[in-house]
């Protein structure tokens, strides 16, 4: 059964800092892609990467994956993500920037009208109904308000890119609408490659290796699993990992690290 949003708590959750299901979903992403998409394996058919703004599981397409699934708490990720691919299909490099860019602006204004946004209505038609009724619906809250600018934040595709995923990318991703907590349950398929991004630094540290360890089980061998820009002074660092997670897997998994990112990849 789809999914049916609740406008009433959405327009609440949209303006509250913390996580939810209606949390306002950044435009264009605040990390550098490149450096953690350069761990996806040369073979990938499966990956799965956390929707945010939609950036992630374009550019793991753009860097080898076949097929890439998603997840996200926030609903809002969904919509953000299915924006980008629609505006893939229906707008030329300059104007995909420019109309993130006036999306940006528009939902940081005091006086939002999503709606108004140059290429909205075009981009609304390709969206699935629920998602073009919820954002027409609230076209005066701020759903897409975080993040950078997108013109000056540098993690726009290249031309070059743009030209590639245009290609490759023809329908929306599939998606879990979930955090990381239940993510396991809606898992039907193992993966090549995992891509936790930013979620660490949001849980406990005693759940680290409940989380972790099914969706290790989900891992083909060969695959990776990158966790990105968590804080080492949380405690999650190597002798932790060695010691709460690789233990449990009998020598299947290696530990490696490079400046914020931590990646298990398995062996066999």
């Amino acid at each position: 059964m789809d999914f049916v949003p609740d406008y009433t708590l959405a327009k609440k959750q949209v303006h509250e800092e913390y996580f939810n299901r209606y949390t306002s979903a950044y435009v264009v992403t605040n990390e550098d892609l490149r450096i953690s998409m350069n761990f996806v394996p040369k073979k990938c058919n499966n990956a799965l990467v956390v929707a945010a703004s939609g950036d992630h599981p374009l550019f793991c397409s753009l860097y080898g994956a076949q097929h890439v699934d998603t997840f996200d708490v926030s609903y809002n990720a969904k919509c953000m993500m299915d924006i980008k691919v629609a505006a893939l299909n229906c707008m030329d490099y300059v104007d995909y920037g420019q109309f993130l860019e006036d999306l940006h602006i528009s939902c940081k204004s005091q006086s939002v009208n999503i709606t108004n946004v140059k290429y909205m209505d075009k981009i609304l038609q390709k969206l699935p109904k629920t998602e073009a009724e919820y954002i027409r619906a609230l076209n005066e809250e701020p759903l897409f308000s975080r993040g950078p600018s997108p013109i000056v934040s540098g993690v726009l595709p290249t031309f070059k890119e743009y030209c590639k995923l245009r290609k490759k990318i023809v329908k929306p991703y599939d998606f879990f609408l979930t955090g990381i907590s239940k993510l396991e349950t809606y898992l039907e398929k193992s993966y090549d490659f995992v891509h936790l991004s930013n979620i660490f630094d949001y849980v406990s540290e005693g759940s680290y290796a409940d989380l972790l360890l099914p969706l290790m089980q989900h891992l083909n061998p060969g695959g990776r699993i990158v966790l990105e820009n968590f804080d080492d002074d949380c405690g999650f660092g190597l002798d932790y990992m060695e010691r709460k997670i690789l233990s449990n897997v009998n020598n299947s998994f290696v530990l490696k690290k490079s400046k914020y990112l931590h990646i298990l990849e398995r062996v066999r």
